[in-house]
């Protein structure tokens, strides 16, 4: 990973992160083939390079919040207690390098609840800046592996960046919703080397 420095924009930057595989992994049932989030604490497991990616941006004076779409309890699949449990551990561990996620951002609605917090709805987005005041849109970053994520931050003027292999299907999905990512890499390790390289200016 690039060496952290301080980062002098004008205006403070706000890194938006998604955070089931960005942060940490999905977990895949072998019987059904099926991905979800982590639904018990039990089953948070990091990628390794996160606690040293997160670290890294706030050395350079960036503020992180986190904004993700969370509907396991209103589907039936797990409690709310387990839901904030399971996020509580990934704070923890995210965090265990000496990094600071300011404030976290979780939407517990179905689809079909039509709420405007779920992405690509930009209200986690909204609420996160509301709680970084001085935070500037257009110095700030919306990072996913979802084309909810790219949406939801192109919607506010943010610039973007895609976390995942290179896909044709990926591609044209961005076409299809007119959104284009500025940056697009494997892990958050590398969108925060590029972030530390480039100060976040998106060139």
């Amino acid at each position: 990973m690039a060496q952290a420095k301080q980062i002098a924009v004008p205006g403070r930057s706000l890194i938006l992160l998604d955070r089931d595989g960005v942060i940490n992994k999905v977990v895949v049932d072998p019987e059904h083939g099926t991905v979800d989030s982590p639904l018990h604490p039990s089953q948070v497991e990091i990628f390794p390079w996160v606690p040293s990616a997160v670290a890294g941006l706030t050395a350079a004076g960036f503020d992180i919040a986190i904004v993700t779409n969370q509907p396991s309890w209103a589907k039936g699949k797990t409690t709310r207690q387990n839901l904030l449990d399971v996020h509580e551990e990934i704070i923890k561990l995210a965090t265990s390098a000496g990094g600071r996620i300011a404030s976290s951002h979780i939407c517990f609605h179905r689809a079909e609840d039509l709420c405007s917090c779920r992405k690509p709805k930009p209200g986690l987005l909204i609420e996160a800046f509301e709680r970084c005041p001085g935070a500037e849109p257009s110095q700030s970053w919306m990072a996913g592996d979802g084309i909810t994520d790219v949406v939801a931050g192109s919607v506010l003027g943010l610039k973007t960046a895609f976390i995942g292999a290179r896909k044709c299907d990926g591609c044209q999905l961005f076409d299809k919703y007119g959104v284009n990512p500025i940056f697009w890499g494997q892990t958050l390790a590398d969108f925060v080397d590029f972030i530390l390289v480039h100060g976040g200016s998106g060139r």
